[in-house]
């Protein structure tokens, strides 16, 4: 109940102070990529179901909507839309999301439903037991720069110690890397952070 009520009041604030972020890169995407500034994909969510997840367009309208980070990667994109990419602010759009109840403001990514179904059975099921985050431990750790999958233990680290204390947490190391100033964790910063149980560290680190 408290997360909720975190999520309405706080997500509500960063949504409204965000329009005129998004305003400014939405006009410049139209004026670069000239495209329609928005698009719409669809993610898995809570308990399995599909939501609608919005974001700041910065790849051309040709390009598959569904591609993984591998062959975007392969795309030369203008300094512009590259920047917003590289600072993650066409997620911006998901704010509004939070208050809705649709997501958080933390916990594990919205996967899409082709890679979700390629998750073991028991993690895709643990992941979305909980509402999808707009950021989350996994965004702000090493392994980010792959696939979720390829680095299940940051989802399986938060589903076992996620608490309010350690969502403020990893929104502070949020805004530390949107800023510049912070750096790109590992499991073993989090458990430092989280205090586990002993025995649950090996098994994070080899997950």
């Amino acid at each position: 109940m408290r997360k909720r009520a975190f999520d309405i009041v706080v997500g509500t604030v960063l949504a409204v102070l965000a329009v005129p972020v998004i305003a400014v890169a939405a006009t410049g995407i139209v004026l670069t990529l000239r495209v329609p500034p928005f698009f719409w994909q669809e993610r898995v969510g809570l308990r399995g179901r599909t939501f609608r997840f919005v974001k700041l367009r910065t790849l051309p309208t040709t390009f598959p909507c569904y591609a993984d980070k591998a062959a975007v990667s392969q795309v030369r994109l203008p300094r512009f839309v590259a920047t917003l990419r590289r600072l993650h602010l066409d997620e911006l759009p998901q704010l509004f999301l939070v208050p809705m109840g649709t997501m958080s403001l933390v916990g594990p990514r919205p996967e899409m439903p082709n890679l979700h179904a390629q998750l073991p059975p028991s993690f895709a099921a643990g992941r979305t037991a909980v509402r999808p985050g707009c950021t989350g431990l996994w965004q702000v750790g090493v392994d980010s720069v792959g696939l979720i999958g390829d680095a299940p233990g940051y989802d399986q680290f938060y589903l076992e110690h996620r608490s309010l204390r350690l969502d403020l947490w990893i929104l502070a190391q949020t805004a530390g890397m949107l800023a510049g100033r912070g750096r790109s964790l590992t499991l073993a910063d989090a458990a430092r952070f989280g205090r586990p149980p002993a025995n649950s560290i090996g098994a994070l680190e080899t997950s």
